[in-house]
């Protein structure tokens, strides 16, 4: 063996190379684990790469004996259980000990490879006084069994720098006295958190309150918090990131007691999630952020370089899985006047915010924009590179876009990079001796989607020759592309219709590109 490959650094480097490579299920661990078989020199490094991070206990217990293990299939979807037969001895704690001396990070349950609540249970009483993980540096606990919290103190230790609880897979089983008693000891045994994830509804109420005790946050997720918290977090000299749930008394407060300048001094990036937008708007301006970015599907959020709105005011339509057919105007639905779904006026406090480059909205409800919404928006941010609007769920409604207002947006962002709207189709009736476009070009755009819009044939040629005219770099061209809108009555049609004029606009471009050849060499 080349001397090389002694040099434990090396070992490392190709060790963490062979994990990362996950391409095939199963691939890196299966090429550690026989590399810590190779020799001697390389057992030691390839099994710290191999349980450095463990998705679950399942693997522990599974290194025991068959006689103390047991395996059994839960009906009725056959899943593989792993179950525990008798307590282990002192060797095969030894084994179990071996193993999470290694892991450094650590998500306690694994749906695809379950444990019985036997296992915590045996994991909970180690005979020995130290951490059962002494090097665990990351815990995701999501494990809202009451009964299960006593494994929590188990896994606790002082090199913890990173705790999220996540407990939306496993039910929000609210917790009792016991694990009260547990949280409130979590910051006392694991004083180096500096990042940690709480439940957006906490099951117990002395989960908000863990954060007052950790003073080197640098990144928290959370729920609803009271002006304590708040105002306690924001005195954070490390905390670069913030997510949480806006009250009504952190406004409050705010309005009350201004922000000072050194508050949230570090912080890179904040999410907010809010009931409707107005209140999102006054919170913004009250801390003076300038957003650069908007994005989201079901929540209200900001950052200072990055807002994600998630769900606008609170506005939504009714779940339809077959909606009628689109009507000839975007505001009747189901034949009768719509008031629901999102207008151009809840876009409008947005255009205070000059800065902005990035909006991305996708809320399950219906977009009500016209040409001239559109202008508006697109005047107020020049700097646009991404406007992309239900790319997911459709507009639900037929568009009132049509060429004028796409192309009145292109001139006022000449920096789009991104685009996703709805469009109407109907006004693109014939193919112009003059350049569809008049001149307009967009040189960046290479994809553009046109969410649910609804197309005829005799408009497939037409459009085709407008964007292949309008955006010369043009690639692909998308639309009813996602099972919402895929669920939706004669989508099928208007898919493969959007596909041909995909497939015009790669031949024309190519057409256009030869006759500038030929006009060069002329």
């Amino acid at each position: 063996m080349h001397r090389l490959f002694l040099v434990h650094e090396l070992l490392m480097i190709i060790c963490e190379h062979l994990y990362d490579e996950d391409d095939i299920p199963n691939a890196s661990k299966k090429a550690l684990a026989r590399l810590a078989r190779t020799c001697k020199a390389f057992h030691a490094v390839a099994l710290n790469a191999l349980w450095s991070d463990l998705d679950g206990v399942a693997p522990l217990i599974q290194c025991l004996p068959t006689e103390v293990t047991r395996l059994y299939w839960r009906l009725p979807l056959g899943t593989a259980v792993v179950g525990i037969e008798r307590a282990p001895r002192k060797a095969e704690w030894d084994i179990i000990q071996g193993y999470a001396n290694r892991v450094q990070r650590l998500r306690v349950l694994n749906p695809h490879r379950p444990v019985e609540p036997s296992v915590i249970f045996t994991l909970s009483r180690p005979p020995t006084t130290s951490p059962l993980f002494p090097n665990l540096r990351s815990l995701v606990w999501n494990d809202s069994r009451p009964q299960t919290m006593g494994f929590l103190k188990t896994l606790c230790g002082p090199l913890l720098t990173s705790l999220t609880f996540d407990c939306s897979s496993t039910g929000t089983a609210r917790w009792g006295a016991a694990a009260s008693a547990i949280l409130t000891a979590v910051p006392v045994i694991c004083p180096a958190v500096k990042v940690i994830a709480l439940p957006s509804s906490s099951p117990c109420p002395p989960i908000p309150n863990m954060l007052l005790a950790w003073s080197h946050l640098e990144e928290v997720t959370c729920g609803e918090i009271d002006t304590v918290i708040f105002h306690h977090l924001a005195k954070q000299t490390y905390l670069r990131k913030l997510a949480f749930t806006l009250s009504q008394t952190i406004s409050q407060s705010l309005t009350d007691h201004p922000p000072s300048p050194q508050t949230f001094s570090r912080l890179r990036e904040l999410e907010v999630h809010a009931p409707e937008l107005p209140s999102l708007i006054e919170f913004i301006q009250k801390l003076e952020i300038h957003p650069t970015s908007i994005r989201g599907q079901h929540y209200v959020g900001i950052k200072p370089q990055n807002v994600s709105l998630q769900s606008l005011p609170s506005i939504r339509m009714p779940s339809v899985a077959q909606p009628p057919l689109l009507p000839p105007t975007g505001n009747q639905f189901n034949g009768r006047s719509s008031h629901t779904g999102i207008h151009g006026s809840n876009f409008m406090p947005l255009t205070q915010f000059e800065s902005i480059n990035t909006l991305m909205i996708d809320v399950n409800c219906s977009i009500h924009l016209a040409d001239d919404d559109l202008a508006s928006l697109a005047s107020a941010w020049p700097h646009l590179r991404t406007f992309s609007v239900n790319k997911t769920h459709g507009w639900i409604v037929k568009s009132d876009i049509s060429q004028t207002g796409l192309l009145d947006m292109l001139q006022c962002c000449p920096r789009l990079q991104a685009l996703c709207i709805a469009i109407d189709t109907d006004t693109f009736t014939e193919v112009p001796l003059d350049r569809p476009g008049g001149g307009v070009e967009n040189m960046h755009i290479r994809t553009i989607a046109f969410a649910d819009s609804v197309i005829q044939p005799r408009a497939i040629t037409v459009v085709a020759a407008f964007l292949s005219d309008v955006f010369p770099r043009l690639d692909e061209v998308t639309a009813w592309k996602t099972d919402q809108m895929r669920a939706r009555r004669d989508a099928n049609s208007y898919a493969i219709r959007w596909e041909g004029v995909s497939q015009q606009v790669k031949g024309m471009i190519r057409i256009r590109k030869q006759e500038r050849r030929w006009r060069r060499s002329e």
